[in-house]
Order: C-alpha cells, then structure tokens, then sequence
C-alpha cells in the first residue's frame, strides 16, 4: 500500500501495531508478553536449574552428574545426553536456548491468536521484518565479514542471499531453513522418516492437483481432521498457500518449511512422478502475462475445460477474464452479497450476468480465493480488505480468429462490501487507440464541424458526457486526427488508458503531488503544440488550461456535464467567467454511447403509442423504427455493437456575443438551436436505422425529451 493511506507509526512495538490494525486484542498482547518474559528468565537460568525446571532431570540424578569424573572435562548437559538421560533434541534446547528466545509474534502465533499471513502482512506493512542477513547475525549463524562477501557476490548474480551462503559453505541447508522459519515466522521440518501413507495419497492430490503442485511447487503434507498442512520450498510461494486458504475455507490451512531435496522426494511419492523445476520455471517466466495462449470454451463444462477434479483460483480468474475479452465486456464486476456471488460483464453499455451454473456453483466457495489472485497480479496486497485498493495488470492475449496476439491493459478497483470484497476490471483494448474520428459513428453534421475545431492554432475543444460515453476514445480519435510530423503533442491523464508511440504522454499521481495543475505549468516549458488534458476537474487546473488556450495552444479535454450547452454551467461553477469562455473555448461536443439492433434478426416494426408519444404529438410517419427479436449471434439480447450520438456546440460569433453579454444557459441554447445546431435527441432519431428508440429513451434525460416534444409542438 502506498506511504500516504496510512501514517507509518515505526516507533511503536509490534503488540501496540497489531492493536492499532486490530488483529488482537490486549490480553492476547499481555500474555504473550507474558510468556515472553518467563522464557527470557529460563534463557538466564544455568544449565542445571533449566534442566531442573523443565522436568529434564531429577535432583538427585543432578546430585550424581556433579559427581560423576567426567564433570570437569565437559559441559553438565552434555554429560547428560552421554549418560542417556536426556535425548539429542532436548541437549539441542538446552544448548541454544539463549538464541532461540521466541518473539512476540511467535509467541502470538502459537498462541493461535494471529496467523502468520497476518503476521507477515504487519511486519512488512511498518517495515520491521528482519532481513535475512540481519537473522543470521543475530544468532551467531555467520558474521558480518562472511555476510558482506556473499552480498558482494548477489550483487554480480540472481540467486538469493540463501543459496549463495549454502554454495559458499558458509551456512548449512538446514541453517538457510532455520533463519527463513525466523523471518516468515514459519516452522522449518526435516521431516527424518517422514512418510505420507497410502490412504491419504488420494485425498491430498485431490485437494492440490498434480497440475496446480508442479506449476506452484506447493505442497499438501498432510490431512488430520480440518487441518491441511501445506509445505514449500521457496519463501516466494507463502502467497499460494495463502490463496488456497481462502479456497478451501472449511479447512484451517497450516505452511512449512521443508528443504528443496525432500520436496522433489515427497513431490514423487504423492504424484507417482519427479519434478523438474528448472523446466517449470522457465515455462512460468515464459507464460507469465499470456493468459490467452490457453484454449477455452466458454459453454463447456468445467471438467471439459481444465480436466481437473477441483477447481483451481487461478483457472477460475483465467475464465473470468477470457470470458470477458471473448464477448467484447469493456468493464467486469465480480460482487459480493449475502445470497451468492456473482459476475456481471458489462456488454455494449449495459450489464449482463454470467449465468454458468458450475461456475456458480464454485464461485460460492472460492470466491474468496479468486479476489485474491486478482490482487496477486495487480500487485495488491491481498492482506488488506478493509481498504479500497487500484491497481492495473498486463495480459498478452491470443486472439484465435484474427491469429495474432496483442497486449490488454487492466485497470483494478477493489472495496469493502457489506460481505467480503468487491472487484471491478476495466479492459484496456490498445486497437482502440488506432481508431480515427471517421470510425467512432459521429453523424455528418458533428463530424465534419469538429474536424475543422481540431485544425485551429489555439483554442481550448471540449468533450463532455458520463462516465462510460466514449470521451476519451473520441479524444483519443482527436489526437490521431491531429498528429502529423512537425508538431509537439503533450498529454496529462489519469489514467493513460492507451499509448501512443510519437506523443509525450504523462500520468498524474496526486499522492506525490503531481496534479494536472503542476503538469500543465510544466508543459508550457516543454514548447508543445498541442495538449490533452484528461478531465476539466477543478478551479485549478481550469484555469491554467484557459491560461494556455489564450497563449496560442489547442487544447483538448474532458468535462462532465449532460450536454454541450450544459458544460458552459460547469465551467461557471469552476470560475471561469463568461468572457474568457467567448473568448477560449472553440466547442464542445456532448455524446452518448447506445446499442445498435442486431443486424441479423432486424426487423421493422411500428412502436406502440406509449412509446413514441414520449417524443412525438402525433405517430412520425416520415420514421422508420427497427427492433430485433434476438438470436444466438447477439446472444437473444437483441443488440449487437455500440454507436454514438453526439452535439456539438460551436462557439461562433453569435454564441460569443450571447457569452459576452451574461446570457444564462437557457438562452445559450435557444441561440446555438437557431444556428443549426442538431440536439443529441435529434441525431439519434436521424440513427433509428441503427438502433431503437426504447435505446435512445434509455439514455436521454428526461428533460430533453419534453423539450424536443414541446418543440415539436410548436
């Protein structure tokens, strides 16, 4: 998480931050610290009294060691373990119970009151998780010269700080295991003898699928009751053990340590087959980011597409996401309540759900499990769920009709619902970036118009609408009308949804204080000729974007607003007075986005009176309206694609004069309607072709549709 969500409170101690988050509560926090003290009063105890108060000797087998002849030579708990009264683990304790006193969180953890995930999260959150080196000196494995050799050596190749120490001599296998149990506050097990019998071979490979086990390189140890003891290798997979957890939430899921060679041991016995991990893993950085490489099809079954008994996070976001690109979604919800979860694509401007009954019926059990790996790949922290989060991710997608693959940006919004989280995805196509004006749908009457805006010097050409109206791929459209070899064009966005190669294009980051204010005083350094600015927002950065409007710049960008007189009211309210609005602003163009009828089951039909009594006195006659019934190619919705209608406001001498004079919106409007403008309710009229009027009615406001019928009227 960034610095700026939360103050980062260094000074205090790990019990006063696990309050403060409210992982615990403060008797878990005086017990613990309890049982730390008494375990540092028995670290200062001599050897004979720590043997004498955990029960290791009596007092008169203590009485016969002092005695015994071989006392001066060694040390009074070796002569024990010689003697066969205590055992080699219990001679281990003894010795090294000065440099194996427990933290607080160990102590915390095997008091079950924090998992270690949580745990970790914390450490790492107020950056007091020990480094690895940092382990190693505090208990005497290895000193600071032999640390700073190997760090010198890290520094000339990949491998981790462990595995040099252990090529280097310098530190044993088991001492490499020891210190990353300290550091992720996992147990380490050698696991001697250890043997995963014949009836839970079954029942562990069901749980974690030889598939899931070989590409992860996880483990499944082991089943007694609800408790699956997982074991890895590598620190970097402690994040899968955390996501099957939130799979397999009726079972309570424990993580350990075992060393490399008895993973690839224990891996062959459970699979009935060896493990080669220098092949997976350059199968894993070769895969990495494609998720459209594998083969699937959306109506099949779930056993038909992977083959697996269980289904695995990982495949389910895969689904969900392909799903979304295959029927061209520009947004994917996944939401959370106290029936089910579900997901809803949103499909040519309206929401659809997903209706797959074995998806749904996995969906209610690892939905947890699947918000997680959307996290994990967002570079989120799956830890936080109390938090909204944003984050973006990059797929390269094989598109199997076209034959070519191609990178899909997506931008990743979580947040708190009343149950659990929910998630949204937008996809960003970069082919949409390629599209020119001429592509977009606009009528005749806009486009042509707004192309000759886009040919001025200077001037400031706005593009208002909803959230959702296609203002950016317009802007977009704009930029590409207007590159040409000889100009400098700079862009400010938030955030930069598609990339274009010869323009300077900058993301604005207002946790560090670049705004759009800051950026657009820095461009004016930078000699541009055009500039894009994402969206009119505030006070601020309006007036600057006037500022350099007036001092020979075109510049384009957003604003919100229902229409395009209606964005001359937004920027009054953003204090920019009337006369520098005569004088900045060359237009504005106003859109929306509706669905085009389905071409293969259209049909004409004539509407019922309660439906073009909306917009007309009398039946149009001089109309044609078209529907479609619905068939397999616009899955029976009806609509297939989207088009836009559009306004657009030129600020010509008329309108000017209107400005200049303090004339209110209303009167704008009257003027710009005498001037020839076409209303967006008429250019979709003029698009029933394409669509229907039910569609336009949708997203029309209410006034408009009086005002056209009023004025029809008269």
């Amino acid at each position: 998480m960034d610095e700026e969500v939360y103050e980062r409170p260094t000074a205090l101690k790990l019990g006063e931050l696990l309050l403060k988050e409210g992982f615990i509560k403060k008797k878990d926090v005086q017990e613990a610290l309890r049982i730390q003290k008494e375990e540092a009063e028995e670290a200062k105890l001599s050897e004979d009294d720590y043997m004498i108060r955990k029960g290791l000797i009596g007092r008169k087998q203590l009485t016969n060691l002092k005695n015994h002849p071989d006392r001066e030579a060694i040390p009074l708990s070796r002569l024990a373990f010689k003697l066969n009264i205590i055992s080699k683990k219990q001679l281990e304790e003894v010795s090294s119970r000065e440099r194996s006193q427990r933290s607080l969180g160990e102590i915390l953890c095997e008091m079950g009151r924090i998992t270690t995930h949580d745990l970790n999260y914390i450490l790492h959150k107020y950056g007091k998780q020990l480094k690895f080196g940092e382990i190693l000196i505090r208990y005497e494995k290895i000193d600071e010269a032999k640390l700073n050799l190997a760090l010198r050596e890290q520094h000339q190749q990949p491998d981790p700080l462990g595995k040099i120490l252990v090529q280097k001599k310098l530190i044993t296998v088991d001492q490499l295991y020891q210190t990353l149990s300290k550091q992720y506050n996992i147990p380490f097990k050698k696991l001697d003898g250890f043997v995963v019998h014949d009836q839970q071979i079954e029942k562990l490979t069901n749980i974690v699928g030889y598939k899931y086990a070989k590409r992860n390189q996880v483990l499944p140890l082991s089943l007694h009751g609800d408790t699956l003891t997982l074991a890895v290798f590598d620190h970097l997979r402690i994040p899968i053990v955390h996501e099957l957890g939130r799979v397999y939430t009726h079972l309570n899921i424990e993580c350990v340590f075992i060393s490399e060679t008895k993973f690839e041991e224990l891996f062959e016995h459970l699979y009935g087959r060896a493990i080669n991990r220098s092949i997976i893993e350059e199968e894993r950085r070769k895969q990495a980011n494609t998720l459209g490489l594998i083969d699937i099809d959306v109506d099949g079954k779930a056993g038909d597409i992977y083959g697996l008994s269980l289904f695995e996070a990982e495949e389910m976001v895969n689904f969900i996401i392909k799903y979304g690109i295959i029927h061209h979604a520009s947004d994917i919800h996944i939401e959370q309540n106290r029936s089910k979860p579900k997901i809803r694509y949103r499909i040519d401007g309206v929401l659809r759900t997903l209706n797959l009954p074995w998806l749904d019926d996995r969906l209610q059990d690892s939905i947890g499990a699947v918000v997680s790996r959307i996290k994990v790949i967002s570079n989120l922290d799956i830890a936080e769920r109390r938090l909204p989060q944003n984050g973006v991710f990059r797929i390269n997608y094989f598109d199997r009709e076209k034959k070519q693959a191609f990178d899909l940006d997506f931008r990743v919004a979580t947040c708190p619902a009343i149950i659990g989280e929910n998630v949204t995805l937008r996809i960003l196509d970069s082919r949409k970036s390629d599209v020119g004006l001429e592509n977009l749908s606009h009528s005749d009457h806009v486009l042509g118009p707004f192309k000759a805006l886009l040919k001025n010097s200077a001037g400031l050409v706005l593009v208002s609408g909803p959230t959702g109206s296609g203002r950016t791929t317009t802007l977009y459209g704009a930029l590409k009308q207007i590159d040409r070899p000889g100009i400098k064009i700079v862009t400010a966005e938030d955030p930069i949804e598609y990339n274009f190669p010869d323009i300077m294009q900058t993301q604005v980051n207002p946790k560090i204080g670049l705004t759009f204010e800051k950026l657009l005083k820095s461009f004016l350094r930078f000699d541009p000729d055009v500039i894009l600015v994402g969206e009119l927002r505030d006070k601020e950065t309006a007036g600057v974007c006037f500022d350099a409007a007036l001092s020979g710049h075109l510049l384009l960008s957003t604003i919100h607003a229902q229409d395009a007189v209606g964005a001359i009211s937004r920027l009054l309210e953003l204090e920019i007075d009337s006369s520098r609005i005569a004088s900045s602003v060359s237009g504005i163009l106003s859109q929306r986005l509706v669905r085009q009828t389905c071409p293969n089951c259209r049909r004409q039909y004539k509407p019922p009176k309660e439906e073009w009594s909306i917009l007309f006195k009398y039946y149009p006659n001089h109309l044609t309206f078209q529907k479609s019934d619905g068939c397999p190619e616009c899955n029976s919705t009806g609509y297939k694609g989207l088009t836009v209608i559009s306004e657009l406001l030129v600020v010509n001498r008329e309108i000017a004069m209107a400005l200049n004079l303090g004339a209110n919106v209303n009167d704008i409007r009257q003027v710009a309607l005498k001037s020839g403008m076409k209303t967006m309710l008429e250019d979709g009229i003029l698009k029933l072709e394409q669509t229907t009027l039910p569609e336009i009615i949708r997203v029309v406001p209410h006034e408009w549709m009086k005002e056209f019928r009023d004025r029809r009227s008269t």
